[in-house]
């Protein structure tokens, strides 16, 4: 029963890093030519998602280095890295930045298995060990705030559809409500990119369900969308965003039998022609892949209705493995499809 289990996990694990394996070479194939850049911080309050300090210093925020004693983690958080990415300026005033919301949230991560108190009291031990005195009271300000936050969320109501306008109602109150507790800055630079694509979401969810619009077109206005992005926003979420959009309209034109031409038109729309390119010879490759893997899994389930002695099936399965794939790396990943292919087999019976 142990090693069932086991093969079971294992099996899981497998259709996760093939997943991951997937989004990670989509996104290769998306990335551009290398550029140039040059990162500034923005310091205005408006739409643009703020990195600002909370002075006007301009000296170079000093690095920080733990010194006192660490709170004792939950369970869940023991053995990883805490995610508190603190500065403080010239003067010891802290750096407004998303670092001290992602502090907050590493710790209320493990909401459960302690209390409220009990995790508000271990972030305040870490920012005592962490912070200068200079930079404690706006650190343990924003903190009440946040936990203000919170309880003002958990009573708001939840989208009563999935339509845009149930969303924006939902986000129009929760965006009110973080400017009731915060400041405009500190909302800004707490929740400014996770509004900006929430906003983006909704658009693009109007895109995709308007049935008047060709493959193409929605290909079409989705770049646009995505181009009309703040540059913070694009940076890091270009790649993930047309991966989304790549696979939402590829299923959609093959559902329908679309044709080869289609495809590539859409894909020129949404990701350029060199990314087509790409694309297309990932399909071939894909294509031969899974040709292979479909020979090879025909050939496994003739061995497994031989009636023969498990053992020799299993002798004899990994011995077509073996001369199937030639790789480590591709048994590895035939073995994935192989546990897809089983589950699929035991729905069907």
């Amino acid at each position: 029963m142990e090693g069932l289990i086991q093969r079971k996990i294992v099996g899981i694990l497998m259709v996760v890093v093939l997943a991951a394996m997937a989004i990670i070479g989509m996104v290769w194939f998306l990335k551009p030519a290398p550029k140039s850049v040059v990162v500034t911080a923005a310091t205005s309050v408006g739409p643009t998602p703020i990195t600002a300090t909370a002075t006007a210093s301009a000296i170079e925020p000093k690095p920080l280095k733990f010194h006192g004693v660490m709170p004792v983690l939950a369970n869940s958080l023991q053995g990883t890295e805490v995610d508190c990415p603190l500065q403080v300026d010239g003067q010891g005033q802290l750096v407004l930045t998303i670092g001290i919301r992602n502090c907050f949230d590493y710790f209320f991560s493990s909401t459960g298995e302690k209390t409220e108190s009990q995790l508000t009291a271990d972030i305040r031990q870490y920012l005592t060990g962490l912070l200068p005195e200079t930079a404690q009271p706006y650190a343990f300000q924003l903190l009440d705030k946040y936990i203000a936050y919170l309880h003002g969320r958990s009573t708001l109501p939840s989208a009563k559809t999935n339509a845009p306008d149930g969303f924006n109602t939902a986000l129009s109150a929760l965006k009110d409500l973080r400017r009731q507790i915060f400041t405009v800055k500190e909302a800004a630079v707490f929740f400014g990119n996770e509004e900006l694509y929430d906003q983006y979401a909704i658009a693009q969810y109007n895109i995709n369900n308007d049935k008047r619009l060709t493959a193409k077109q929605k290909a079409d206005k989705s770049a646009e969308l995505i181009s009309q992005q703040p540059a913070s926003l694009v940076a890091s979420m270009r790649p993930i965003l047309q991966y989304n959009q790549l696979q939402q309209l590829t299923s959609e034109i093959q559902a329908r039998g679309g044709s080869p031409a289609e495809l590539r038109q859409m894909r020129e729309s949404l990701v350029g022609a060199a990314a087509a390119d790409r694309l297309e010879q990932a399909d071939v490759e894909e294509g031969k892949w899974q040709s292979q893997v479909d020979r090879y899994l025909a050939a496994r389930d003739q061995i497994a209705a031989s009636g023969v002695d498990p053992a020799q099936q299993q002798s004899a399965i990994s011995e077509l493995r073996n001369q199937s794939f030639r790789t480590p790396e591709e048994r590895i990943r035939a073995q994935t499809f192989e546990s897809m292919h089983d589950s699929s087999l035991k729905k069907q019976s």
